[in-house]
């Protein structure tokens, strides 16, 4: 019973709803016929289309929100985490990376490295250096080239397979431009429509025209912000893959972030400052994305607005109407192409000097206290008003060459190609007298709007060819940086010795064919470098500074030859620029061998340290392991415990009451992000402070002194364990009595150190030494007898106050012998 009067009542619901629906269409029809509204008309069908399609987005939208948060909920919980899968994701190929974002974290995948695609477009860059070379050419030559450079980085970075996402936003972004003109012919119809019942006193049409116009709007109004959301998208997406592609070949093993200083072009075309390189990889990235982006829609929009408008128009004013407009807007446009500045020019030049100028300001900020012992505010500020004085110079040739060139831009752009519009537009109407006035009113608005439109277009073309200089100045900067990255890159990069840059076209099998093709190659690269050897061994090995001479470049000592084993330990001694800090760089292979044999261990059993020590952005902890990672140092078996035991060997355990833990960062507003991990089947708080860049206010090279710096470096030595060290000048800052205490803490946990230093009281404590005393002439020998060695300083000082107590007694000796030598025998 009782469901049978919930069936009823359920039909009963279903027929007052569909009364109260049928009353509502109802009363639409009527409103629909009382202003005269077809439901089927194209505004109130664009308008039911926006509206769907943008719930539509939304509901999708926010939909995948919810999968995403339910995805990270179910399979990213901390207990299912592990410290390698923070970095490096298997299953996808791609490393992950830890973003923050409203108080948490993004994981954010970066495609892995592929080392055989970096070298597949090197050859592109080979090829086209050598079909294009950098002699004198003609304009309109510089222009294909610049169509060229843009289509490599097209091809290579931007969009670099016809599948590609880049490739839907440009396809949407013509969609929408289509669209966009389209609903502007629409517009200027129902513009027409609106004034000639305005003028024949039409009411209802009228006041329809005007609804037409708010639902017009909302399209419009949405296919313009899908506009610029696609630009902005879209000039995104280019310099992230610029940004990618850069870093991947900056910050490779290859050193290219080092090697940059020495890569010296032949072509003055190709030319690059690696001390500007921070502007090439930001700013010039950042306006090539966003002018490329941008003219797609200052180019495209007027493109299609001419195309739709003329045909349209070819329908109102005959051909010959169309024809004659076409003709004025080529010379016109020709002659001003002709009158127009080097934008191109102008803009690379502007470029440069705000780079000059930027960099010297950075220069005064990292050097203010030196500055201000030396008193040099005075030079300093000559040499900042001139490097501002020839930017200002810049600027105000190019406000002189832009002000007299939009005099005549505008006169024919705003007002000599409207006036033409008028004209061409009337001629309809004056040949017409068959028309009646209402007809004619809106005919002559439909055809004035489309052709005003039709010269805003052009004029907008027209506007983009300084666009264009300027794309084209910032394309070549682009390229350049490029090449220059790609010939550091190179395999058997020569250090500005090669052929258009690129060292790998020395390299030959056949010494007489790189002799007969070419003659330079003697001078490049031809040493042996030997890994995994127990010691290190030089043999008949010049040091010499890189350049473009190659071997025939300065050479700071010639034929170096020794040899050392493991657990022998070597000083290096010297005078300034004698070249000690060079074979450092030849041993880490930054500098190249020209010549001879360099046998050494494996690259993985050496640690370096600088003769500056380097303390980066980071916590305490991060000084100590760098450049691991905390995640890493755990993987290794590391705890923090061990890294006090670190602190406390070389006297900075006070550090920790100082700071308080290993977790303390410079910046008190850096970021700090932290996720618990299991490690060893331990909850562990792993802590990024790699990610937070503070106000920089305060670092740890003005929280400690010199000599804290240094005993934080050896930390690190300790710390990393490996079998071999080299130190430059790694005490020079530090006491007597800390650097034996050192010394002897590393020799007692069995390092086999190398040792560059101006100090010979380290003599004690190796067991070769290495004395430079000129380009040809150095000396290598055992630590004897001769170079006594001692448990400590004490022991040293009476040492030498013995001998300096027997000195007398020597003397006499020394006399009596004199004596005996010259006397007569009797």
């Amino acid at each position: 019973m009782e469901m049978g009067e919930k069936v009823m009542n359920s039909a009963l619901s279903v027929s007052v709803l569909r009364d109260v629906v049928t009353r509502l269409r109802l009363k639409n029809n009527h409103v629909f016929r009382l202003l005269n509204i077809n439901p089927n008309s194209k505004p109130v069908l664009l308008f039911l289309v926006s509206i769907s399609s943008s719930s539509l987005i939304v509901l999708v939208y926010n939909l995948m929100k919810v999968v995403n948060y339910t995805k990270q909920r179910i399979f990213d919980k901390p207990e299912m985490s592990s410290p390698r899968r923070q970095f490096y994701n298997k299953s996808t190929e791609c490393r992950e990376i830890n973003v923050p974002y409203k108080n948490r974290n993004l994981k954010v995948k970066i495609d892995r490295m592929n080392q055989d695609r970096y070298e597949h477009d090197k050859l592109t860059f080979k090829r086209f250096t050598r079909e294009n070379g950098s002699e004198g050419i003609s304009e309109l030559v510089v222009e294909s080239k610049f169509l060229k450079k843009l289509f490599v980085i097209w091809r290579l970075v931007l969009i670099p397979k016809v599948l590609h996402p880049n490739s839907t936003i440009l396809l949407g972004q013509l969609l929408c431009l289509i669209a966009r003109t389209w609903m502007s012919l629409l517009v200027t119809k129902l513009d027409g429509q609106i004034v000639r019942d305005l003028i024949g006193l039409r009411g209802r049409s009228f006041l329809r025209g005007i609804i037409y116009w708010f639902l017009f709007a909302f399209p419009a109004s949405y296919i313009n912000s899908g506009i610029k959301f696609l630009t902005h998208r879209l000039a995104l997406n280019f310099r992230t893959n610029l940004v990618r592609y850069c870093h991947d070949l900056y910050m490779d093993p290859r050193m290219v972030y080092y090697k940059m200083q020495f890569n010296g072009n032949q072509s003055e075309m190709y030319k690059m400052d690696s001390n500007y390189i921070d502007q090439y990889m930001t700013e010039d990235i950042k306006k090539f994305s966003n002018s490329l982006a941008s003219m797609f829609l200052n180019v495209g929009k007027p493109t299609v607005d001419l195309i739709f408008f003329a045909v349209y128009l070819r329908d109102n004013i005959g051909s010959i109407g169309i024809a004659g407009i076409l003709m004025c807007y080529f010379f016109t446009g020709s002659y001003l192409k002709k009158h127009s500045p080097n934008f191109n020019k102008i803009w690379k030049t502007k470029t440069h000097l705000e780079g000059i100028y930027y960099n010297y300001n950075l220069n005064l900020i990292k050097n203010c206290e030196e500055i201000s012992f030396y008193q040099g505010t005075v030079i300093e500020k000559n040499k900042v008003h001139k490097i501002f004085n020839n930017l200002l110079s810049h600027f105000t040739t190019e406000i002189n060459a832009k002000f007299h060139y939009g005099l005549l831009e505008e006169y024919i752009l705003k007002y000599a190609w409207p006036a033409f519009g008028y004209f061409f537009s009337g001629l309809p109407i004056l040949l017409n007298y068959n028309l009646s006035e209402s007809d004619s009113i809106k005919s002559f608005i439909v055809n004035k709007r489309l052709m005003l439109s039709m010269a805003d277009a052009g004029s907008r073309l027209m506007y983009s060819i300084k666009d264009l200089s300027s794309l084209s100045g910032v394309t070549d900067r682009i390229f350049t940086l490029l090449l220059n990255l790609h010939q550091a890159h190179d395999q058997n990069f020569q250090y500005g010795l090669g052929v258009n840059g690129f060292g790998s076209q020395l390299k030959f099998t056949s010494f007489a064919s790189r002799s007969i093709l070419y003659p330079n190659a003697q001078a490049g690269i031809n040493g042996t470098i030997q890994t995994s050897y127990p010691g290190l061994r030089f043999e008949q090995i010049p040091v010499i500074v890189p350049s473009s001479e190659g071997a025939n470049g300065t050479k700071l000592l010639s034929r170096l030859t020794f040899k050392i084993n493991q657990g022998e330990n070597l000083l290096i001694l010297g005078r300034n620029g004698i070249g000690k800090t060079s074979i450092l760089r030849l041993i880490s292979e930054l500098w190249p061998l020209y010549d001879g044999l360099l046998s050494k261990p494996s690259p993985n059993d050496i640690f370096y340290v600088s003769q500056k020590s380097y303390l980066f952005n980071g916590s305490l902890r991060d000084q100590i392991i760098y450049p691991l990672s905390q995640i890493q140092m755990l993987e290794k078996g590391y705890s923090d415990e061990d890294l006090e035991g670190y602190l406390n060997d070389v006297g900075l355990g006070y550090l920790l009451d100082r700071f308080g833990s290993l977790d303390y960062h410079p910046n008190e507003t850096a970021t700090m992000l932290s996720d618990e991990l299991i490690v060893n089947d331990k909850k562990v708080k792993i802590y990024n402070s790699n990610l937070g860049f503070g106000d920089g206010k305060k670092n740890w090279d003005t929280l400690l002194s010199g000599g804290e710096r240094q005993k934080l470096i050896i930390a690190r030595v300790l710390f990393h364990q490996k079998r071999f060290v080299i130190l430059d000048e790694p005490t020079n800052a530090i006491s007597y009595d800390y650097e034996d205490a050192i010394f002897e803490m590393m020799k007692a946990k069995k390092f086999t150190f190398i040792t560059i230093s101006h100090r010979e009281t380290l003599i004690k404590y190796h067991d070769y030494l290495l004395q430079l005393n000129s380009a040809n002439s150095f000396e290598f020998k055992k630590v004897d007898g001769g170079l006594r060695t001692f448990d400590n300083v004490e022991k040293e000082i009476d040492f030498l106050k013995s001998e300096l107590s027997d000195l007398e007694q020597v003397k006499e000796r020394k006399k009596e012998l004199v004596s005996l030598l010259s006397g007569s025998e009797e």
